[in-house]
């Protein structure tokens, strides 16, 4: 007669084999998955060492740590929506839509998804907090039929509880009213807050929560993008979440906050338009139908517009397409601002090979005292590479640059919400704007990227980590560049 702890130790050893065995399965069918769905070789042979080495484990950081979503209703509303703008006249005749370059950026840009290169529109370019919220306080009290506002930040601040007053005000006069807020980027911000923009008719939606239906644990899937639209005919895109930060400039009462926007008026606000209705059907599974026409070109030539995203929901970024083509065509010069710098290795390379023919490329990025201890040595582990081929690197010293902004040549400017990050490159959804041939719109650009000069110092050979533990800190932390 076989004991009872026997028995109970021989039942408790068979449950363990069979845990570890349905483990190593699902391991190996993960496995398979990292496989095929692609990705850099690194981040692909992390994932099958870590799923191998640790099945359980692993299987739950695959499932909590995501790097794509299907969004097979979204593919379908975009197809639509395509079809309905080759059709649908916009307001003042002849279509705005530009004909189809051959070659180069603007070539990219003309087969962006769903949005392509439109002329005629005209462009405010506006560097400070003050500035921003002005215009958009103005266009919101001018609107006659929606207002539409997806922000990654939003704080119950005082600058937030002010534009939420405003976004009621619009509301109580009939306008429709839709702000999408990121979930995780806004925790503080709470139903006690909406609820007065709620009982005047307006919406407010989180995107991606936790618990999302229809994939739970959405944590490393962001929506980074800061987009605000009125009626079809002005956006405004760029950096700027809603916050007394970004009103002010100011992080506490000393240092300051640099950041940037660009207001667009013109068809290429539809473009814009047609980024928030696909983000608002993947929030609420709403098809917004009830929207304007778009306008048509403003008088004159106006600009040309291309409206380029990222996002975790495409196989192909337009958003960093266009971003590494305008960098291979500068034949002058490239200034890039950016709080975080921890590039793409097709993005480090393109500036690389842009400053080893010749091309004066500066960029812009955030000192020690701006960024937490783990990011800053991160982009150190990049310095070496991008000082030897002389390439000009410039520090905060004090302020906190969070501008993102791109100029090259002094007449391509691209302005979104994009960080020069892998996360912004593949986690996060992300939205910008690129202006072909506006050098009135560069030349702003480059005054205030001069004015604030100042406010940065320039990096040299002596600033690279010099000692082993330094050199070793560096390259460690730049292991987690994937997560940062």
């Amino acid at each position: 007669m076989i004991p009872a702890a026997l028995a109970i130790d021989s039942a408790s050893s068979w449950q363990v084999l069979a845990i570890a065995l349905v483990g190593e399965v699902l391991a190996m069918v993960f496995v398979y998955r990292v496989l095929v769905r692609g990705g850099s070789p690194a981040s692909t042979l992390l994932w099958i060492v870590v799923i191998l080495a640790a099945p359980w484990f692993g299987l739950l950081l695959y499932y909590l740590l995501p790097r794509r979503l299907e969004l097979r209703r979204l593919r379908r509303l975009r197809v639509r929506g395509q079809r309905l703008r080759d059709v649908r006249p916009r307001r003042g005749g002849s279509a705005a839509r530009t004909a189809t370059p051959r070659a180069g950026l603007p070539c990219l840009l003309a087969g962006a998804d769903g949005t392509g290169l439109v002329g005629g529109n005209e462009l405010r370019w506006l560097p400070t907090g003050e500035e921003f919220f002005a215009a958009a306080e103005v266009a919101i009290a001018a609107t006659r039929h929606h207002v539409h506002c997806v922000v990654y930040i939003f704080r119950p601040d005082e600058t937030g509880r002010r534009f939420l007053a405003v976004l009621a005000d619009a509301a109580r006069r009939g306008v429709k009213v839709r702000l999408l807020f990121d979930s995780f980027g806004s925790l503080g911000l709470k139903d006690r807050h909406l609820q007065p923009l709620r009982d005047a008719g307006g919406e407010a939606v989180a995107f991606l929560p936790l618990l999302w239906k229809r994939r739970p644990f959405t944590v490393n899937l962001r929506n980074h993008r800061k987009l605000l639209v009125v009626d079809s005919e002005v956006g405004f895109v760029g950096g700027r979440n809603v916050g007394d930060e970004y009103f002010t400039d100011r992080v506490g009462k000393a240092r300051r906050w640099l950041d940037a926007m660009v207001e667009v008026r013109g068809p290429a606000a539809g473009s814009l338009q047609a980024v928030f209705v696909e983000d608002w059907c993947t929030a609420t599974d709403e098809v917004l139908a009830d929207l304007p026409a778009c306008p048509g070109p403003a008088a004159g030539a106006g600009d040309r517009v291309g409206v380029v995203c990222s996002g975790p929901e495409v196989e192909e970024s337009d958003l960093w397409n266009a971003v590494i083509q305008a960098i291979n065509e500068a034949a002058i010069s490239v200034d890039l601002s950016s709080p975080y710098l921890v590039p793409p290795p097709t993005l480090l390379f393109a500036l690389q090979l842009a400053a080893a023919r010749g091309v004066r490329v500066r960029i812009f990025t955030n000192g020690p005292k701006a960024e937490a201890a783990v990011l800053y040595w991160a982009q150190r582990s990049h310095y070496a590479r991008l000082l030897s081929v002389g390439v000009e690197l410039y520090e905060t010293i004090e302020e906190y640059n969070h501008a993102k902004v791109l100029v090259v040549d002094g007449k391509v400017v691209i302005v979104g919400s994009a960080n020069m990050d892998l996360r912004s490159a593949n986690l996060n959804f992300e939205l910008a704007v690129a202006v072909i041939d506006a050098p009135a719109l560069a030349t702003q650009v480059e005054e205030t990227i001069d004015k604030r000069m100042r406010l940065f110092r320039r990096l040299t050979d002596a600033d690279l980590p010099q000692t082993p533990f330094a050199r070793a800190l560096s390259g460690f932390c730049g292991l987690f560049s994937p997560l940062l």
